[in-house]
């Protein structure tokens, strides 16, 4: 149900912005017998997102990532936030919003490294893998 609204929605403003593209003032080219031709409409490219996570096995590797992380004590806030950006495409908001908590860190960390950016890391990352053990057991995953 998700999916087809997903599907739905863009498709339907889509054709919304196509429809107020054309204009009946707009002059139209004559064909050779006479007739008016129809006028062609351009569309811009549609741009798209990631795409959402929703399957157990992307998770699972998500969540080992940022418990490797954690473990070797990485406050890369590149790495952080590479792996906060993936969490955050997950469909479950248990997880997508821990993941908007390490992006955040991540930003911080990046901006003013520090001990201080490094805790909200730390605690980011934990707060991530509550998810992952709430929803897996006891990793590795």
């Amino acid at each position: 149900m998700i999916r087809t609204r997903r599907v739905v929605l863009p498709a339907a403003l889509f054709v919304a912005a196509l429809a107020g593209c054309s204009s009946e003032s707009e002059p139209t080219a004559a064909s050779a017998n006479g007739a008016a031709a129809t006028p062609a409409i351009t569309a811009a490219p549609v741009t798209t997102g990631p795409a959402p996570i929703a399957d157990d096995a992307t998770i699972h590797h998500l969540c080992n990532t940022i418990a490797d992380l954690g473990n070797s004590l990485n406050f890369d806030s590149d790495a952080n936030l590479a792996a906060g950006q993936r969490a955050e495409l997950i469909v479950d908001p248990k997880f997508s919003l821990p993941g908007r908590g390490l992006v955040k860190a991540a930003g911080a960390a990046s901006a003013a490294p520090g001990p201080d950016t490094n805790i909200d890391l730390a605690q980011a990352q934990l707060d991530f893998l509550d998810a992952c053990g709430d929803k897996y057991g006891d990793g590795p995953w």
